[in-house]
């Protein structure tokens, strides 16, 4: 797949001229960019601009399977699933391009469940300077990536916010805490929300996830 992949897009909200904030918004394994805003849209203030991003990969065989950053490859009893490592960098590259064409005066926000978060954090970890804040929900940092792009320095302007359920079946809650015990480690500064479901985008948490927006909004913050 070439790297001139042109990303579906769906926007909502206010037009660039008239936005305060720019957020992209990535789905989880198996989802649409849909589906993606019809979880999150409550945790977005309005006069932020949204972009939802549709992954590149199919998901399964099936034509309405969803989408996918990243296959992985469920090995049963042979070991744990396998994630396509190299999928997961093309993504990673695309979605980086294009946080890249957004206006540079507006802040930008990262905003991922699910695999979704996964790439939010992963981006990150490589270009802190992309972006003004992170949001990851349900997601986790795989061990290669922490080793590839260690947080540091460089990470600690850029805020993170971590959700993520107790009973998630999906990706393990201490998956996740390991990931946010590396991350405050390092001096980032990290809001981590738990709650008290599984795999899901917890309603009751938006307004929080809301105000944290709208307070880097006030700060006026610009792209480095």
């Amino acid at each position: 797949m070439s790297r001139n992949f042109k990303l579906i897009c769906t926007v909502h909200g206010p037009s660039e001229e008239e936005a305060i904030a720019n957020a992209v918004i990535l789905h989880g394994l198996g989802q649409t960019e849909d589906i993606v805003f019809e979880q999150l849209k409550g945790a977005i203030p309005p006069g932020v601009r949204v972009l939802a991003l549709q992954a590149p990969f199919p998901f399964g065989p099936a034509s309405d399977a969803g989408y996918a950053w990243f296959n992985i490859d469920i090995a049963g009893a042979a070991g744990p699933p396998r994630p396509d490592l190299a999928q997961e960098s093309f993504s990673r590259q695309i979605i980086s391009d294009f946080v890249d064409t957004l206006a540079p005066r507006l802040p930008r926000i990262l905003f991922g469940f699910g695999q979704g978060g996964v790439m939010a954090v992963h981006l990150y970890l490589q270009r802190p300077e992309s972006m003004q804040l992170c949001i990851a929900a349900s997601a986790r940092v795989m061990p290669h990536l922490i080793e590839e792009f260690p947080p540091g320095p460089r990470h600690q302007g850029v805020p993170v916010i971590w959700v993520h359920g107790e009973s998630d079946p999906v990706i393990p809650f201490e998956s996740a805490r390991a990931s946010v015990g590396t991350l405050t480690a390092a001096g980032t500064c990290l809001k981590w929300i738990t709650h008290r479901g599984g795999h899901e985008w917890p309603g009751h948490h938006s307004q929080d996830v809301m105000l944290e927006i709208e307070r880097l909004v006030r700060q006026g913050r610009s792209p480095n």
